[in-house]
């Protein structure tokens, strides 16, 4: 996920101003040959997933791999080392510069430590892991990736060695995708959610759900699923001139850049809601992407700011806009389009109810509000231990499930739906996933915060109006790329350090609407 167009320094008088200027120039011409490449190695890891023919596996890992191996050569590159050196003496004469000889320099600082000959080994076998993952999920038979899923943990424990750390090897792989983020500090923060959100859970147990008759006694065709979620998503202002929609095993959103933005999702004529949600969740990745800053193409300081702040956009779209009542009663009409029969005495409240029912479950992508971090948790929990040698890969499938029963209650009938639900073991994304209770966290601040600019968003989505929330994430997220780091970010836009508290309150009080409980 990269852009395009570099922004240009003015060269200046002044001796230092005029040296500044020649070795940042130079040393943002090396970046944007870096980042080319990983253009292209974002559409062929989309084509992977979407598009690939199966007999093409082995010549993708040969393509991955050298692209791989050729964008570690470019950052380690001597010339590099000494065009960023340069630079730092001189000192950045403006934020978006700071920025991107921060972003540049951990970027280097981590590609120097790690060999030439894993950095293409971790590639290669990336790709060969993705396909056993998908056999495997497809035949219920965790046996196809276990050897793979063996090897891939092994690299992670590797990677984590050669990046190195103070307490915990998990430490290096969490600061990949969140900078600074340690066991340390994701383990109160988890605890405190779980003391918040257990007595919530335990007391919507008590109540009587929704009525899902009118859900679970029809059948939702593809093709309908597929014409609503596109539909909805330009709606709301993803612009499909300038991105696509497409079918994949997991969902996922991809890209080039900004004018090349793609997203998939996946479909079940069961129920219509995983479709859905996992296109708006998607849709909201999307419009972070298409919203990032066009002057800083193929800068760093241009991309999104980490995968929390990521997580923030697309949570923000699938929960907090599309689970509201108003949201509902803006959608209901399209609903009605595109399943005439089906929605047939179907009100807005009960559509509201219907996509908020809150009940332990073994999809994490389609888990309710409630119990979608206690999810997160277990995945956290057995990460830390693959990672550490606590738990061996025989053992996962099992610890998995006893897990699920532990924190929700309930066991998986199958590996398919227990331990083979994500794809993010088999590309190497170990500490990846607390960065999506990060995102339900800073969502939540980001709205309070856009509610007191804008006022009452409600009554805005009631009649479709989405784009007023839309430029106020525009103006305060997406245009500041990753000038910041991601916990300065949520606090210029909020006025307020990341805190878990307005997650906790906006929970509680759709709980009690909900449920007419107290927690």
């Amino acid at each position: 996920m990269r852009a395009i167009s570099l922004l240009r320094k003015p060269l200046l008088c002044e001796r230092s101003g005029l040296a500044m200027a020649a070795a940042y120039e130079a040393l943002m011409e090396r970046v944007r040959e870096i980042e080319t490449v990983g253009q292209i190695q974002g559409l062929l890891g989309w084509d992977q997933e979407v598009m690939m023919p199966p007999k093409a596996a082995p010549l993708r890992a040969d393509q991955l791999a050298w692209l791989s191996k050729t964008s570690h050569a470019m950052m380690v590159d001597a010339g590099m080392g000494e065009s960023l050196a340069a630079a730092e003496a001189e000192g950045p004469d403006d934020e978006v510069a700071a920025g991107n000889l921060r972003l540049l320099r951990d970027a280097y600082d981590k590609a120097i430590k790690k060999p030439a000959d894993f950095v293409e080994r971790f590639a290669r076998h990336k790709s060969k892991s993705i396909i056993s993952w998908t056999e495997a999920r497809a035949k219920d038979d965790f046996s196809i990736y276990r050897d793979d899923l063996a090897q891939m943990i092994e690299l992670a424990r590797e990677l984590a060695g050669y990046l190195g750390y103070e307490d915990n090897p998990y430490d290096a792989l969490l600061d990949l995708y969140e900078s600074g983020l340690t066991v340390a500090q994701v383990d109160p923060l988890f605890a405190g959610l779980r003391e918040a959100l257990v007595p919530m859970i335990a007391a919507v147990g008590e109540c009587a759900g929704p009525d899902m008759d009118w859900v679970e006694s029809n059948t939702w065709p593809e093709a309908a699923q597929a014409q609503l979620s596109h539909a909805i998503s330009e709606a709301i202002g993803f612009d499909f001139d300038a991105g696509r929609r497409d079918k994949s095993t997991h969902p996922f959103c991809g890209g080039a850049n900004p004018d090349d933005v793609r997203w998939t999702t996946r479909y079940d004529e069961a129920e219509p809601f995983g479709s859905l949600y996992g296109s708006l969740h998607e849709t909201g990745h999307g419009l972070y992407e298409q919203g990032r800053p066009r002057h800083l193409d193929f800068q760093p300081a241009g991309h999104a700011d980490g995968l929390g702040v990521h997580e923030s956009q697309s949570r923000l779209w699938e929960n907090q806009v599309g689970r509201s009542l108003t949201f509902s009663e803006w959608a209901l009409p399209h609903w009605a389009t595109h399943f005439p029969e089906n929605m047939e005495g179907v009100s807005a409240e009960m559509l509201w109810r219907s996509v908020n029912k809150v009940e332990p479950s073994l999809i994490r992508v389609e888990a309710d509000e409630a119990t979608y971090n206690l999810h997160i948790m277990i995945r956290y929990e057995i990460e830390k231990q693959l990672i550490n040698g606590e738990l061996e890969v025989d053992d996962l499938p099992d610890a998995w499930d006893d897990m699920y029963e532990k924190f929700l209650g309930i066991r998986a009938p199958n590996r398919t739906l227990g331990v083979l639900q994500d794809i993010h073991w088999s590309f190497g994304a170990f500490g990846y996933f607390p960065t999506y209770t990060l995102g339900n966290l800073y969502s939540a601040q980001l709205l309070a915060a856009a509610r007191k600019d804008l006022g009452d968003v409600e009554s805005q989505w009631r009649t479709g109006d989405f784009e007023p929330l839309l430029n106020w994430m525009r103006e305060h997220i997406h245009s500041r790329g990753s000038i910041l780091t991601p916990a300065e970010l949520i606090e210029e836009a909020t006025g307020e350090a990341p805190s878990p508290q307005p997650f906790i309150d906006y929970l509680r009080a759709k709980i009690e609407r909900l449920y007419a409980v107290s927690s």
